[in-house]
């Protein structure tokens, strides 16, 4: 073997076994100015936050592990897990030298409202995600592909529960825009719908609802409000705003 290659190899293996032996707590200087790790524990290869902050959001139970072959293409790959009971889930990361974040297989249940921000005050439920693959660059979201369930919502005014419902985010037809289909999962609405997310954070939502046999008279008034129904019985709803 040549010497430099020898070197070279003596190299990585020197580093490998100081990341596998630093403790979490060395990690803490280099984290963002909005982003801290209470009580951490374990190795920077291995370890975990009792913790994690990321400006107004927070996940108790963050545990991390290193994938050592990305470090040989000098990008930083691990998979994370949370076992807080409000935002429990897995994922494999990886973050490219160029800051670009991808976000893999990615597995959740969120309670809502928690720290999810775009939910409105008065509603209640869980949020179901199953990511097969996103992509952040400079804190945008710029790709995604798979579902996101909001399940057993309820409101508070009026008082009703609503079923559940599915944004199944479709393979990507043009760059930086991610496009999903709404649907009902059940319950007393009948919904149906798109979903147009670009990269700005600037989203357009159009769809048509209808109240089932049984929905709640409190319901229907509300569904009155968005006008006349068509004629198949529905009524249209279009929203736009930005994240």
């Amino acid at each position: 073997m040549p010497l430099r290659a020898a070197l070279i190899l003596v190299a990585i293996a020197f580093l490998v076994t100081l990341v596998t032996r630093l403790p979490a707590r060395t990690l803490l200087p280099l984290l963002p100015a909005d982003v801290s790790c209470a009580a951490p524990s374990g190795t920077v290869w291995s370890g975990a936050c009792g913790q994690l902050r990321m400006g107004e959001a927070s996940v108790s139970g963050l545990s991390w592990k290193l994938h050592p072959g990305a470090l040989l293409h000098l990008q930083l790959a691990a998979d994370l897990a949370s076992s807080d009971p409000e935002a429990a889930g897995h994922a494999q990361v990886e973050l490219a030298r160029d800051g670009k974040l991808a976000i893999t297989a990615l597995a959740a249940t969120v309670a809502l409202p928690g720290d999810v921000a775009v939910i409105p005050p008065g509603i209640s439920g869980s949020m179901q995600l199953a990511i097969d693959s996103a992509r952040i660059e400079g804190r945008y979201l710029v790709a995604l592909q798979g579902t996101i369930d909001l399940l057993q919502i309820h409101v508070d005014d009026p008082q009703a529960d609503l079923g559940s419902f599915e944004l199944q985010f479709l393979p990507p037809t043009q760059p930086r825009v991610m496009l999903a289909q709404l649907r009902d999962l059940n319950g007393p609405l009948s919904v149906t719908g798109t979903l147009q997310l670009l990269a700005s954070g600037s989203y357009q939502l159009d769809g048509s609802i209808s109240a089932r046999p049984g929905a709640s008279p409190q319901l229907i008034q509300k569904l009155q409000m968005l006008g006349p129904p068509d004629a198949q019985g529905r009524q249209v709803f279009s929203l736009a705003g930005s994240l």
